[in-house]
Protein backbone atom coordinates (compact mmCIF):
# COMPACT_ATOMS: atom_id res chain seq x y z
CA UNK A 1 0.00 0.00 0.00
CA UNK A 2 1.53 3.19 -1.00
CA UNK A 3 1.92 6.37 1.25
CA UNK A 4 2.16 9.79 1.24
CA UNK A 5 6.02 10.72 2.45
CA UNK A 6 6.19 12.28 5.57
CA UNK A 7 9.05 13.57 7.85
CA UNK A 8 9.73 13.31 11.69
CA UNK A 9 13.35 14.11 11.70
CA UNK A 10 13.63 17.57 11.78
CA UNK A 11 14.88 18.41 15.14
CA UNK A 12 12.13 21.45 15.73
CA UNK A 13 9.20 19.19 14.76
CA UNK A 14 10.69 16.68 17.27
CA UNK A 15 10.52 18.78 20.06
CA UNK A 16 6.40 19.09 19.49
CA UNK A 17 5.68 15.42 18.36
CA UNK A 18 4.60 17.22 15.00
CA UNK A 19 4.79 15.37 11.80
CA UNK A 20 5.86 17.12 8.51
CA UNK A 21 4.35 17.28 4.58
CA UNK A 22 6.60 18.60 2.33
CA UNK A 23 7.30 19.59 -1.48
CA UNK A 24 10.16 20.21 -3.53
CA UNK A 25 11.68 23.72 -2.15
CA UNK A 26 11.52 26.91 -4.83
CA UNK A 27 9.47 24.65 -7.51
CA UNK A 28 6.43 24.33 -5.78
CA UNK A 29 6.67 27.86 -4.21
CA UNK A 30 5.14 30.32 -6.86
CA UNK A 31 5.50 33.36 -4.08
CA UNK A 32 9.02 32.59 -3.24
CA UNK A 33 10.67 36.11 -3.85
CA UNK A 34 14.19 37.08 -2.23
CA UNK A 35 13.94 33.93 0.12
CA UNK A 36 14.93 31.98 -2.72
CA UNK A 37 17.94 33.35 -3.11
CA UNK A 38 19.23 31.81 0.63
CA UNK A 39 16.44 29.19 0.95
CA UNK A 40 17.24 26.82 3.88
CA UNK A 41 15.66 23.76 2.15
CA UNK A 42 18.16 23.86 -0.90
CA UNK A 43 20.71 23.53 1.56
CA UNK A 44 22.27 20.65 3.29
CA UNK A 45 20.24 17.53 4.27
CA UNK A 46 17.62 18.41 2.04
CA UNK A 47 19.79 18.02 -1.19
CA UNK A 48 20.02 14.52 -0.40
CA UNK A 49 18.67 12.28 -3.42
CA UNK A 50 15.85 10.56 -0.66
CA UNK A 51 14.88 13.49 0.79
CA UNK A 52 14.07 15.26 -2.54
CA UNK A 53 12.89 12.11 -4.08
CA UNK A 54 10.14 12.20 -1.12
CA UNK A 55 9.57 15.70 -1.85
CA UNK A 56 9.28 15.23 -5.16
CA UNK A 57 7.22 12.15 -5.11
CA UNK A 58 4.82 14.24 -2.77
CA UNK A 59 4.45 17.11 -5.75
CA UNK A 60 3.76 15.27 -8.74
CA UNK A 61 0.81 13.07 -6.83
CA UNK A 62 -0.66 16.47 -5.49
CA UNK A 63 -0.54 18.19 -8.91
CA UNK A 64 -1.52 15.14 -11.12
CA UNK A 65 -3.70 13.42 -9.33
CA UNK A 66 -5.16 15.50 -7.01
CA UNK A 67 -8.47 12.97 -6.20
CA UNK A 68 -5.41 10.28 -5.68
CA UNK A 69 -3.26 12.70 -3.31
CA UNK A 70 -6.65 13.15 -1.11
CA UNK A 71 -7.33 9.22 -0.78
CA UNK A 72 -3.66 8.99 0.32
CA UNK A 73 -3.90 12.22 2.58
CA UNK A 74 -6.80 11.20 4.73
CA UNK A 75 -5.95 7.30 5.12
CA UNK A 76 -2.47 8.52 6.75
CA UNK A 77 -4.16 11.16 9.02
CA UNK A 78 -6.29 8.60 10.60
CA UNK A 79 -3.07 6.32 10.94
CA UNK A 80 -1.11 8.46 12.58
CA UNK A 81 -1.34 9.05 16.12
CA UNK A 82 0.69 12.85 15.51
CA UNK A 83 -2.29 15.19 16.66
CA UNK A 84 0.22 18.32 15.18
CA UNK A 85 0.71 18.75 11.55
CA UNK A 86 3.55 21.09 10.15
CA UNK A 87 2.49 21.62 6.37
CA UNK A 88 5.64 22.14 4.56
CA UNK A 89 9.36 22.64 5.94
CA UNK A 90 9.96 23.16 2.18
CA UNK A 91 7.52 24.01 -0.24
CA UNK A 92 4.49 26.08 -0.33
CA UNK A 93 0.45 25.79 -1.33
CA UNK A 94 0.93 26.14 -5.20
CA UNK A 95 -2.45 26.02 -6.04
CA UNK A 96 -6.42 26.57 -4.52
CA UNK A 97 -6.79 23.04 -5.22
CA UNK A 98 -4.36 21.91 -3.42
CA UNK A 99 -4.61 24.44 -0.02
CA UNK A 100 -8.54 23.12 -0.30
CA UNK A 101 -7.31 19.17 0.03
CA UNK A 102 -5.42 20.55 3.16
CA UNK A 103 -8.66 22.08 4.71
CA UNK A 104 -10.57 19.08 3.91
CA UNK A 105 -8.23 17.02 5.83
CA UNK A 106 -8.37 19.75 9.18
CA UNK A 107 -12.00 19.84 9.18
CA UNK A 108 -11.73 15.91 8.78
CA UNK A 109 -9.77 15.69 11.54
CA UNK A 110 -10.94 18.29 14.40
CA UNK A 111 -8.83 17.07 16.84
CA UNK A 112 -5.58 17.26 15.54
CA UNK A 113 -3.75 20.50 14.74
CA UNK A 114 -2.59 21.48 11.00
CA UNK A 115 -0.18 24.81 10.75
CA UNK A 116 1.66 26.36 8.40
CA UNK A 117 3.75 29.28 7.35
CA UNK A 118 3.32 30.63 3.65
CA UNK A 119 3.83 33.10 0.98
CA UNK A 120 0.84 32.17 -0.83
CA UNK A 121 -2.01 35.10 0.03
CA UNK A 122 -3.11 34.92 -3.36
CA UNK A 123 -4.87 31.99 -2.49
CA UNK A 124 -8.55 32.17 -1.39
CA UNK A 125 -8.26 31.40 2.74
CA UNK A 126 -12.06 32.51 3.58
CA UNK A 127 -12.63 28.92 4.43
CA UNK A 128 -10.03 28.18 6.37
CA UNK A 129 -11.08 25.48 9.37
CA UNK A 130 -10.34 26.87 12.85
CA UNK A 131 -7.88 24.01 13.34
CA UNK A 132 -5.81 25.39 10.67
CA UNK A 133 -3.39 28.43 11.91
CA UNK A 134 -1.80 29.60 9.04
CA UNK A 135 1.85 32.40 9.42
CA UNK A 136 1.86 34.84 6.73
CA UNK A 137 5.61 34.71 5.60
CA UNK A 138 7.60 37.88 4.68
CA UNK A 139 10.19 37.33 1.70
CA UNK A 140 7.97 37.03 -0.97
CA UNK A 141 6.18 38.36 -3.46
CA UNK A 142 2.79 38.98 -1.19
CA UNK A 143 4.57 41.12 1.40
CA UNK A 144 2.49 44.08 0.72
CA UNK A 145 -0.51 42.00 1.02
CA UNK A 146 0.57 40.78 5.05
CA UNK A 147 -1.91 41.53 7.47
CA UNK A 148 0.81 42.27 10.65
CA UNK A 149 -1.99 42.44 13.10
CA UNK A 150 -2.53 38.45 11.97
CA UNK A 151 0.46 36.02 12.59
CA UNK A 152 3.31 36.56 10.68
CA UNK A 153 7.15 35.50 10.40
CA UNK A 154 10.02 37.62 9.17
CA UNK A 155 13.86 36.41 8.72
CA UNK A 156 16.42 37.72 10.26
CA UNK A 157 20.19 38.46 9.92
CA UNK A 158 20.80 38.34 13.61
CA UNK A 159 18.88 38.05 16.50
CA UNK A 160 20.06 41.37 17.69
CA UNK A 161 17.53 42.70 14.69
CA UNK A 162 14.85 39.91 15.51
CA UNK A 163 14.48 41.41 19.09
CA UNK A 164 14.93 45.25 17.79
CA UNK A 165 12.20 44.53 15.70
CA UNK A 166 10.23 43.10 18.51
CA UNK A 167 9.56 39.60 16.94
CA UNK A 168 9.72 36.71 19.30
CA UNK A 169 12.12 33.68 19.01
CA UNK A 170 10.90 31.20 16.80
CA UNK A 171 14.02 29.30 15.93
CA UNK A 172 14.46 27.02 18.89
CA UNK A 173 10.67 24.82 18.54
CA UNK A 174 7.42 25.65 16.30
CA UNK A 175 4.96 26.21 19.24
CA UNK A 176 4.59 29.91 18.44
CA UNK A 177 3.42 28.93 15.13
CA UNK A 178 1.12 26.55 16.37
CA UNK A 179 -0.61 28.52 18.72
CA UNK A 180 -0.78 31.40 16.28
CA UNK A 181 1.50 33.95 17.81
CA UNK A 182 1.86 37.74 15.94
CA UNK A 183 5.26 38.49 15.10
CA UNK A 184 7.61 35.10 14.93
CA UNK A 185 11.38 35.93 13.87
CA UNK A 186 13.27 33.63 12.76
CA UNK A 187 17.35 34.30 12.39
CA UNK A 188 18.61 33.10 9.45
CA UNK A 189 20.87 29.94 9.88
CA UNK A 190 21.59 28.79 6.42
CA UNK A 191 25.08 27.76 4.85
CA UNK A 192 25.07 30.67 2.57
CA UNK A 193 26.22 34.37 3.25
CA UNK A 194 24.01 36.82 3.31
CA UNK A 195 24.39 39.71 0.73
CA UNK A 196 24.03 43.48 1.91
CA UNK A 197 20.97 43.18 -0.21
CA UNK A 198 19.63 40.41 1.80
CA UNK A 199 20.74 42.23 5.25
CA UNK A 200 18.78 44.74 4.18
CA UNK A 201 15.51 42.61 3.67
CA UNK A 202 16.10 40.27 6.47
CA UNK A 203 16.01 43.05 9.18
Amino acid sequence: MKHLKWSTQNTKLAKTDTISFNLPAIEACPMAGICASVCYATQGAYRYPKVKAAREFNFKLAKDNPELFEVYLLRDLKATRKRSIRIHDSGDFFSQRYLDSWFLAARSFPDKQFYCYTKSLHLDWSLKPHNFVMVQSFGGKMDAAIDITKPNARIFATDEDRIKAGYQDGNKDDTLAQRGEILIGLVYHGGRNLTTVQKDVFK
